[in-house]
Order: structure tokens, then sequence, then C-alpha cells
């Protein structure tokens, strides 16, 4: 996804995690700009672990070399264990896990007392792609790629595994967009789009917004905060 679609939750993430100078932070699938906010929060005595399904972005992050910053190439799947940390953030922009393994993911990780905060795509994470998906009559299940938990699925699948104090939060968003097409662009590689579907799904947008200028789509996510 483009930075434009990718940033509107990570303010609010950021604020419930309350975190601290100093802290030990584990950061999943982080942007660029992420990484730069969580580092400005726990200062220079911070230690800030960040894990990249991108081989070659993880590469070139670990090369720059920045203080109190781990870099880790790897798709975590749930339950590994990558140290013993203050704070566990996970804002995954797409291809979350199934909510549960989330739960051991951040039991592995967190000590006792630890916060954590999970902010996933939601069920229905961008309606203006999912109903131009559905007027074009594609593969429904393939948007699965894009969609996550409800807020519900995700609470209830947290308290399960034994996390403290575990709560939901409002996750609507606006993701701001210069056109149609951009729309569509930015979720074509999570998708699985060629450039010709992903012109079709800009096109879709396109008649069902009547419109082909800048939008504002709405967002759905499923966030959920926490302690171990």
């Amino acid at each position: 996804m483009h930075d434009e679609l990718a940033t509107p939750w990570f303010d609010s993430a950021l604020e419930r995690l309350d975190l601290r100078r100093g802290n030990r932070v584990l950061a999943l699938e982080p942007r660029q700009a992420d990484i730069a906010a969580l580092r400005g929060c726990i200062g220079d005595d911070g230690e800030l672990t960040v894990t990249l399904r991108d081989r070659q972005q993880a590469e070139q992050l670990a090369e720059r070399d920045l203080q109190g910053l781990r870099v880790l190439s790897c798709e975590a799947e749930g339950g590994e264990t990558f140290g013993t940390f203050d704070s566990v953030l996970v804002v995954a922009h797409s291809e979350p896990l199934p909510a549960e393994r989330y739960g051991a993911l951040l039991r592995s990780n967190l000590r006792p007392g630890g916060r954590f905060v999970v902010d996933l795509p939601g069920a229905d994470a961008v309606p203006d792609v999912r109903a131009a998906w559905l007027e074009l009559g594609w593969d429904e299940e393939a948007l699965g790629r894009v969609n996550g938990p409800s807020d519900l699925e995700l609470v209830d699948a947290l308290r399960s595994a034994g996390l403290r104090g575990v709560e939901s939060a409002v996750g609507a968003h606006l993701g701001r967009a210069s056109s149609p097409g951009e729309l569509a662009a930015n979720f074509a590689d999570d998708l699985g789009l060629d450039e010709d579907r992903t012109q079709e799904l800009g096109d879709a947008i396109v008649r069902l917004r009547q419109a082909t200028g800048p939008l504002e789509a709405l967002m759905h996510r499923s966030q959920a905060t926490g302690q171990r």
C-alpha cells in the first residue's frame, strides 16, 4: 500500500500504546515513518525490534545501523519469541494472521504487565474496494488478503489467550487518494492484480462513486489493547 492510505490509524495505535523513554518495543511490519515515530517515543536509551517480511527492505534498514534498532527479516506466524519486551505493536496493513495467533505472539514476547496494541484490517476493511470488486463479479474470497477479523473476534481471541484488560477502540478512518485509480493501485499488490485488472477495479470505483477526482475512502480497522 502507498503511505497515503497506510497512515490514518497509526497515530491512534501509538497513542494507546503509551510508550516511555527507554522502553523495549517489538513492532511487526512497521513502515519507515512508523519506525521514526517509535524511536522518537523511546529515545536513544530505548530498544526497538522490528520484523519485516520483505528481505530487501529489512536489509536496507539494517544497513542504516540506527542506534537501538534491531531488524529481523521474517514473516511472523504467531508464537515466535523475539525477546522480552515492555510493549508490542502490531499494525498490519494487509494479510493479517488469524486473530488467535496474535494472542500466542503477545504472550511469547511481552514481559508480565507489558502492554500491547494490535491494529488490523477490519472485516470489511475498504468498502469502496469491496463494492467495486463485487460489481465486477470477482471471487469474494480473494478479498481475505485485505480483510481481517471484526472487533469482537479480535478481542475474544486475545482474551482467550489469557491477556488482561483487553479493550477495543473505534477503528473507522479516512484514507485519501488522488483518484479512484490510485485507490485501486494501493491494493493491487495485496490482491494480486496485474495492470489491466487494477485499471478495471479503478474504473468500477469510478462508476460506483460517479466521480474521477480525489476521494476519501472509509477504512475499517479492528484495534485492541491490553496487557500480559
